[in-house]
């Protein structure tokens, strides 16, 4: 469509931009919720890991390198960061559904401006 927006198409733009905005934010909360629970995980599994070392005759003073890098603590790290990854996407998409919806209100002010003049209000 070109031109400027009537009403109806101002109204559901902006509804639309208000739709976008609030699965952004889902997306957010769901990112940092899974974010959170890989990173309890990692690091329950560390600290497990830990003790499971010394107790098997290590100093502590080596026992975090060596149970980083189990292969479960590991898996449970690369999940963490794939996760925070994720959260780190989730704030982008925020921040584009944001400035989306900047736009639209910006379309809309430009839609009611260019119809006021053509029909010469305000003149």
């Amino acid at each position: 469509m070109s031109g400027p927006w009537d009403f109806d198409q101002a109204r559901a733009a902006a509804r639309q931009a208000s739709i976008s905005q609030r699965t952004a934010e889902d997306l957010i909360r769901d990112a940092f919720k899974t974010f959170a629970l890989a990173e309890e995980s990692y690091r329950l599994a560390l600290a497990q890991k830990i003790v499971e070392i010394h107790a098997e005759g290590t100093a502590w003073s080596a026992t975090a390198d060596l149970a980083r890098g189990d292969k479960t603590v590991a898996r449970l790290k690369r999940d963490r960061d794939i996760a925070e990854g994720v959260v780190e996407a989730a704030k982008q998409a925020g921040w584009r559904a944001s400035k989306d919806r900047d736009d639209v209100a910006a379309f809309i002010g430009w839609s009611q401006r260019r119809e006021f003049s053509e029909a010469g209000v305000g003149a």
